[in-house]
């Protein structure tokens, strides 16, 4: 779970201060207005952690095609997340963890700081707010423990640790669950976000691959591509609770919905077949249109019994079906009472589904400085204006309060 984040000098994302995450959070605006930047933002640091800061910076072509270009270089990349504080380890206390990283004109970039605190003194009488690392330059000290607490009776003790690189962060490099369980915890936590967009989605290889079994996949990968292992897996492993809402969805979907069969081709792989039509032959994975294969790849996201910490669905509604809308934002705020939900939109029809939902929804715009701005709706404000119009229709007559549609 992600409880704020805040950016400066990313893209164009320039926050005074942490912007909260709720359960359920629904963005709209126009296109160029931060929504993708955003969730670029806070995939940045699980993505750090899985591949490195090279890598990450790869993925956007480069550390200088994130800076704010109406600045000059050097420029300091500042971005800050909050996470939920364990109950054990940190006495349930939020953590901040917050990275300074300095980047030039030709690309190069140094950690300058990178901090993970506690957000608050664990007693009253504490001057300062616990820190579990605390670098500058690839330098810099963690805080151990031992025997299930901080080392150090009337003093926390730390540790100095020197990562021989100012491209590299603590939060990444020092792996010892022993002597730095809430790096762990914190880690733990990004292993369990997902960032999907409808366009990466890989169609062509869900539809033709070859289906290697594998008991492990119980998510879906970011491209798709192992869709069909997941449904196996999650068919075989719950109890028919779980069967039979998947089923009941599919019935809503599709009238003639019969259900799934996995068969064998040989020992190691296996296809996907659907009975669609009573009166017709099962059909092969590769014969069902993208826009099921898309609607499936959400339901299975929404739909997990043991479902991830953190869903980003960047605009789902593209390639479905209009009727299928109302379907899809149900799956959404089902999943939200079970985890936390972040979606993009600029689909009327999909925000009209959140018209009881509107302090779900963000407004996204650009301030005089061409900076993004998020603002929470208020219901209050829009209370006349709901009891004739739904969210949607607001959205798209250009309504003051929501924006974001072209005139």
């Amino acid at each position: 779970m992600l409880k704020s984040i805040r950016g400066k000098n990313y893209r164009n994302l320039n926050q005074a201060v942490e912007f909260p995450i709720e359960s359920l959070n629904v963005f709209i605006g126009p296109n160029g207005s931060g929504k993708s930047n955003l969730l670029e933002l806070i995939s940045f640091l699980p993505e750090t952690m899985a591949n490195g800061l090279h890598s990450t910076f790869k993925k956007r072509r480069s550390a200088v095609s994130v800076a704010n270009v109406d600045k000059n270089f050097p420029q300091n990349l500042e971005i800050t997340w909050e996470f939920p504080g364990h109950p054990d380890l940190t006495f349930g206390i939020d953590l901040t963890y917050s990275l300074n990283i300095e980047i030039d004109s030709r690309g190069s970039f140094s950690v300058v700081k990178e901090v993970l605190e506690e957000k608050s003194p664990r007693y009253p009488n504490e001057p300062r707010n616990l820190k579990h690392l605390d670098f500058e330059m690839g330098k810099g000290f963690a805080t151990p423990w031992e025997n299930n607490r901080p080392k150090g009776l009337q003093r926390v003790e730390t540790t100095n640790e020197d990562l021989k690189s100012a491209q590299k962060l603590a939060l990444e490099v020092l792996r010892s669950p022993g002597n730095y369980p809430v790096l762990e915890y914190v880690r733990d936590l990004l292993n369990g976000w997902r960032f999907y967009t409808a366009n990466d989605m890989d169609i062509r290889a869900i539809k033709n691959e070859p289906i290697e079994i594998d008991p492990l996949q119980n998510h879906l990968s970011n491209d798709g591509k192992n869709l069909v292992m997941v449904l196996y897996n999650l068919f075989q492993a719950n109890d028919h609770t779980f069967q039979d809402s998947f089923e009941r969805v599919l019935r809503a979907l599709y009238a003639g919905h019969r259900g799934f069969k996995f068969p064998l081709i040989d020992s190691r792989h296996f296809e996907l077949r659907w009975g669609l039509n009573p009166h017709s032959k099962d059909l092969t994975f590769d014969q069902v249109s993208d826009g099921t294969i898309r609607m499936l790849s959400w339901i299975s996201i929404l739909m997990n019994p043991n479902p991830l910490s953190l869903i980003c669905l960047d605009e789902p509604e593209l390639g479905i079906h209009p009727a299928w809308l109302p379907i899809l934002a149900d799956l959404i705020r089902e999943a939200a009472k079970k985890t936390q939900v972040i979606i993009t939109t600029h689909a009327p029809s999909l925000l009209d589904e959140f018209s009881e939902n509107v302090k779900q929804v963000v407004v996204c715009g650009l301030d005089d400085f061409g900076c993004s701005q998020f603002e929470r709706l208020d219901k209050d404000e829009l209370e006349e204006w709901l009891k004739q119009y739904r969210l949607g229709a607001l959205f798209q007559s250009g309504h003051p309060l929501l924006g974001g549609w072209p005139k």
